[in-house]
C-alpha cells in the first residue's frame, strides 16, 4: 500500500493551485513522518486501525520535508518534483472548503506534528526523547522511561438563547473578541479547568465572560480544533437571569441579537457556525 503524506507547518497545510491539500505519495513512510491512523496497545503489542479511504495516511513537517528533498522552497512557496507553486494554507482557511472528515484529519495532522515537535525532550529529566518504535503515538525517554502521549485540551462553546423581553422574538447571545478586528461575532467559549465537568465549565464561562446565568443546558456536538490541541464541546442553553456584563480583558462587546438579524458570524465549517445555524433553524424557541 502506498503512503500518502500531507506537509504541515504550524497551523497550515501545503496545498496545490486548487487550494487542495497536496499529497506526497511514497512506497514507504520516512521515519520523520507521523501516522494519522489510530493505534491501541494491548499486552505490549501496538494495533493500528486501518482505513484505506483516508486522503492521507501520514503527515510530516515542512522542515523535514525540505530536509528529505520531498519539497523545495521557491519564492514565497514550494515546488515538488511533480508539482509547482505549492503554498501553505491555514486550517482556518481550509475549513471553509473541506468536508467534515477532511477537517478532522487536518486537525489531527496539525496536532500530531506540533506534539512531536513540542516533546523532543523528556519533561521530567530533560533527556532527548525517542519516538515509540512500535508505531504507538508516544515519545519515550530512554533515561527515565517516561512516556508522553498526545494530549487533547477540552473546551466548551455555548449558544445562549432567550426571547426578547418586549417583542418575544427569539435571540442568541453573540460576543466580539478583541482579536476579531473584522467585526465577527462568536459564541461564549473557554477551557475546562482541572476538576470541572463540561457542564460546570459552561456555567462558569457564561458567568465569567458575560455575567449571565444559564439553564436547560443541552449537548450539541463536538469538533477537533488545533489551536493548539482543543476538543470543542458545543452546547445550547437558555438565559435564565442576569444582565450582560462583559469581561473587558476577554471581550470587546456582547449582546443578544434577533436570529433574523445577525451580525457577521464565524465561518462555515466551524462548530460555532453550526451552533448558530441550529438555533436559527430551530426558530421558535421553546
Amino acid at each position: 500500500m502506498s503512503i500518502k503524506i500531507w506537509v504541515v507547518c504550524d497551523d497550515g497545510v501545503l496545498v496545490d493551485d486548487r487550494s487542495m491539500p497536496f499529497v506526497i505519495t511514497l512506497d514507504k513512510a520516512p521515519t520523520q513522518a507521523v501516522s494519522l491512523g489510530f493505534t491501541e496497545t494491548h499486552d505490549g503489542h501496538c494495533v493500528a486501525a486501518k482505513d484505506h479511504t483516508l486522503p492521507a495516511t501520514h503527515a510530516i513537517s515542512s522542515t523535514d520535508a525540505v530536509g528529505l528533498k520531498l519539497i523545495f522552497p521557491y519564492g514565497q512557496g514550494y515546488d515538488a518534483k511533480d508539482a509547482k507553486n505549492l503554498r501553505l494554507l491555514s486550517f482556518r482557511e481550509l475549513i471553509n472548503t473541506s468536508t467534515a472528515s477532511v477537517i478532522s484529519l487536518l486537525s489531527r495532522a496539525i496536532m500530531l506534528i506540533r506534539w512531536q515537535q513540542d516533546h523532543r525532550f523528556c519533561s521530567r529529566c530533560g533527556t532527548q526523547a525517542l519516538r515509540h518504535s512500535g508505531g504507538e503515538h508516544a515519545m519515550i525517554c530512554p533515561a527515565c522511561r517516561h512516556r508522553a502521549y498526545p494530549r487533547v485540551q477540552p473546551c466548551i462553546i455555548i449558544a445562549i438563547t432567550r426571547r426578547h423581553p418586549k417583542t418575544g422574538k427569539p435571540q442568541i447571545l453573540l460576543a466580539r473578541h478583541h482579536r476579531h478586528k473584522s467585526g465577527v461575532h462568536g459564541l461564549i467559549a473557554g477551557f475546562v479547568e482541572a476538576g470541572e465537568t463540561l457542564e460546570m465549565a459552561a456555567h462558569r464561562e457564561a458567568s465569567e465572560e458575560v455575567g449571565v446565568s444559564i439553564g436547560d443546558l443541552k449537548y450539541f456536538g463536538s469538533q477537533s480544533w488545533p489551536y493548539p490541541s482543543n476538543l470543542m464541546a458545543g452546547f445550547i442553553a437558555t438565559h435564565t437571569h442576569g444582565d450582560i456584563k462583559i469581561e473587558p480583558n476577554e471581550l470587546a462587546s456582547a449582546n443578544f441579537f434577533d436570529i433574523d438579524a445577525l451580525p457577521a458570524i464565524p465561518a462555515a465549517g466551524t462548530i460555532a457556525h453550526q451552533l448558530i445555524g441550529a438555533v436559527v433553524q430551530q426558530g421558535d424557541l421553546a
